[in-house]
């Protein structure tokens, strides 16, 4: 059943404002790494079949000196057992109101429309604090392990011997070793820049007199086989309410420590990849972000709601690994 509240009015063309601000704030990620799954019910269960338990890449024909798989007449064949387990997720309700007072909404009207610009900035906020989460998510190395860890920091001191080609195809060799895809590469802005100045990429690419040529992010995708490079470059303002900002009270919201290598994919969670946002359908019309208003007649102000009700999971960890480049 949809959500019904007598109080509180679902306000579609504000939605459609902050939908086409989202396309000026475009540092944004965690979409990409975790495609939207609409769910029916807020907890649920799928089965999951893993690659030990479940034998997905036993070699039956090695466990024995003579090849067990052979059969001789009257006897059976070898039997093979797996084992399944149930995996599930959990939406979580999560939302920001804020107040536009009547007077406030009347003098800031010669200006600007406060309700619209409220509405913006309140989907700003509550797609921050989910970068922050995707972002603790993606680089959680008791999710993922850390599957490969560079001989030499990624830094601006060493951009003439770490070895980002190095890193990039060991992980890929990782995922593809555990019978999985390798098709996205997530990273921070700083590593990017870096990475595509540094002096043993430029020797992969060109050779050794290879010029000055630049590299792109395009060319290292085709490069390295990723249908998708993800760069990380929200950041968070740290600042108190009320206290003036300083460019020393911004924050990475993707750290530099870890790069991940892995399988994003779309759709149901049998279509395999690393994760999912699940998200409640019929209590947020099939949206990721829903923006809502209702009256406070005892303070006359109209009060704006951006809510949103859906949890980011893993589907399948095997999926994805870390390169660990910074302590």
């Amino acid at each position: 059943m949809a959500y019904q509240n007598t109080s509180a009015e679902f306000r579609p063309e504000l939605q459609v404002k902050v939908e086409e601000a989202m396309a000026i704030d475009n540092k944004f990620i965690a979409e990409g790494i975790f495609p939207v799954f609409p769910v029916k019910t807020r907890k649920g269960y799928y089965k999951k079949v893993r690659r030990g338990k479940g034998q997905l890449m036993a070699n039956p024909g090695t466990t024995a000196a003579n090849d067990p798989l052979k059969r001789a007449p009257g006897t059976a064949y070898r039997e093979i057992s797996r084992t399944t387990e149930q995996d599930s997720w959990l939406c979580v309700d999560r939302g920001l109101e804020e107040s536009v007072d009547d007077v406030d909404k009347q003098e800031e009207s010669r200006f600007f429309d406060l309700e619209s610009s409220t509405a913006v900035w309140l989907m700003r906020n509550i797609r921050i604090a989910r970068e922050a989460r995707a972002a603790a998510f993606t680089y959680n190395p008791d999710i993922w392990g850390v599957g490969y860890t560079g001989d030499v920091a990624f830094t601006e001191a060493n951009i003439e011997t770490f070895d980002a080609p190095k890193a990039l195809v060991a992980a890929a060799q990782i995922v593809d070793k555990r019978g999985e895809n390798a098709n996205t590469l997530v990273m921070s802005r700083m590593l990017k820049d870096l990475i595509l100045r540094s002096q043993l990429l430029r020797i992969y690419f060109f050779g050794i007199s290879g010029g000055n040529a630049a590299i792109t992010l395009d060319m290292l995708a085709e490069k390295f086989g990723f249908e998708q490079i993800l760069v990380g470059a929200a950041s968070y303002d740290t600042t108190k309410p009320g206290k003036d900002s300083t460019d020393a009270n911004l924050t990475w919201t993707w750290n530099d420590r870890y790069m991940w290598v892995g399988n994003v994919v779309d759709g149901a969670p049998e279509m395999g990849g690393a994760g999912r946002t699940f998200m409640l359908e019929d209590l947020t019309h099939g949206q990721l972000f829903l923006t809502e208003t209702y009256r406070d007649e005892k303070i006359r102000c109209d009060r704006l709601r951006v809510r949103q009700d859906e949890e980011m999971n893993t589907v399948n960890e095997c999926s994805g690994t870390l390169i660990q480049v910074n302590e």
